[in-house]
């Protein structure tokens, strides 16, 4: 069946030399695996310039009830991003999140809330102007409740993040998966936290770092099985 949907792109693998695969969250259908051909050709190669993590696009494809692998025939981007392209920090977040998307996201289940958030949060990444070095930790910690593993958050002062129970306390846990009070803090507040707001959020490098690392636990703890999130170490070094 041919359909149109706008569809943010999480991944994509060289199938052969004039074809690829192409994973997107798309607002109509959830999840698609798309076969994408011709991108050898003198047009197909500037549409192979397109496949950027988190572009948004406009597609038409045919879409197969029964199969896993759709097909491509229609594509064009919905949003132009003005800073993304060309910009270190801005495309290492895209790719960051994009890989946490990739990972996390496995079903094809229509979930037009989760798509609105991802179009908002790239949106954002690609406008704001201050605050960058924190996005990708609110993406984390907001990400959390589309996950189904988002914690409440709390009014305890110089209380722990329980990893395990997904919950802050005033004692510290007996086991090591933890946030400590510093940490559990600046979890608290981004919680709390709308995308606009992240430039008031002053963190050095170590404290970036540490609840980076933390939250990243977290989400293994609760979702078994996600990969090595091959970007970590680049965003590490880029907002150390």
């Amino acid at each position: 069946m041919l359909v149109k949907t706008k569809a943010i792109l999480i991944h994509h693998v060289r199938y052969s030399d004039n074809s690829l695969i192409a994973n997107f969250y798309t607002q109509e259908y959830g999840r698609l695996s798309v076969m994408v051909k011709g991108i050898s050709s003198r047009k197909g190669g500037a549409r192979f310039n397109y496949f950027q993590p988190l572009n948004i696009f406009s597609l038409e494809l045919y879409r197969y009830e029964n199969r896993e692998l759709h097909n491509l025939k229609e594509m064009s981007l919905a949003f132009i991003p003005k800073k993304i392209p060309g910009d270190i920090h801005r495309t290492s977040v895209a790719l960051f999140i994009s890989e946490i998307l990739y990972n996390i996201i496995r079903e094809e289940d229509v979930n037009r809330r989760l798509y609105d958030f991802i179009e908002s949060s790239v949106t954002t990444l690609d406008g704001i102007d201050a605050g960058l070095s924190n996005f990708h930790l609110w993406f984390l910690v907001a990400f959390t409740e589309y996950a189904g593993i988002g914690p409440t958050t709390t009014a305890l002062h110089d209380c722990w993040f329980d990893m395990l129970s997904g919950q802050f306390t005033p004692q510290q846990p007996m086991h090591p998966d933890i946030l400590g009070p510093l940490s559990a803090a600046i979890l608290n507040r981004l919680l709390q936290m709308p995308a606009e707001k992240i430039a008031s959020l002053q963190l050095s490098g170590e404290e970036r770092t540490e609840l980076l690392t933390g939250m990243l636990k977290y989400y293994n703890l609760h979702l078994p099985g996600i990969r090595q999130i091959r970007s970590l170490q680049v965003l590490k070094d880029i907002f150390r």
